[in-house]
């Protein structure tokens, strides 16, 4: 009886790890996602495009994008034939804002952010997030990957606080705001051990012998 109530208890916390694994997974993915997001012009009626155009030569779409330069420029010049969607490409890829405080040259501004750093952080950053977030979910030496994710919110927090003195309260914010994080990657490495249903165990890697269940 003692032993059917341990393993229900086992199950219960390995639900809970399982939720937090999630949550944490789908945030880091998600997040490094809308880092690739951008809008753009979709043909929506070829038609009205060759007729607008009043070209008989050009009846395909690729003609039209040779002789007007890009399907950019077809849309400036014909946008009853278009309309602006959203959708993901690395062409819209951002790393940081374009402008504001949290911009690359907003943070290079700040004496307590090495600027040489700056730039290489953006670029990775929305790589790093939906890598991470992938090996969680997908198990790959799980402790080692909240760890190195916990490092990357550390990172990010550090960013909000080095510019306390533009962004006011919102820095405050910010960091509260990615100090939940914190909490729910501590919470989730302390039930790492009723983790089950692992891609790749901790342990199974060379880098991870030293928490080999």
């Amino acid at each position: 009886m003692q032993n059917n109530e341990c393993k229900k208890n086992d199950w219960a916390m390995t639900m809970a790890f399982w939720l937090l694994r999630i949550w944490l997974a789908v945030r880091a993915i998600t997040t490094g996602l809308v880092k690739f997001q951008g809008t753009g012009p979709r043909l929506t009626d070829k038609a009205k495009l060759f007729e607008a155009i009043g070209d008989p030569d050009i009846t395909t779409v690729d003609q039209a994008v040779q002789n007007y330069g890009s399907i950019a420029d077809l849309a400036k010049q014909f946008p009853d034939s278009f309309e602006t969607v959203s959708y993901l490409s690395t062409s819209f890829y951002h790393g940081l804002p374009a402008r504001g405080p949290m911009s690359i040259e907003g943070f290079a501004a700040s004496p307590l952010m090495p600027t040489f750093m700056v730039q290489p952080y953006a670029m990775v950053l929305g790589v790093a997030l939906i890598g991470l977030g992938l090996a969680l979910l997908a198990g790959v030496c799980t402790r080692i990957t909240l760890f190195l994710m916990g490092l990357l919110y550390v990172s990010l927090t550090y960013g909000f606080l080095i510019l306390e003195p533009v962004l006011k309260d919102a820095s405050a914010a910010g960091a509260a705001f990615l100090g939940v994080h914190m909490i729910m990657i501590v919470a989730a490495l302390a039930l790492s051990k009723y983790n089950k249903f692992e891609l790749l165990p901790c342990g199974k890697l060379p880098f991870c012998k030293c928490c080999d269940k």
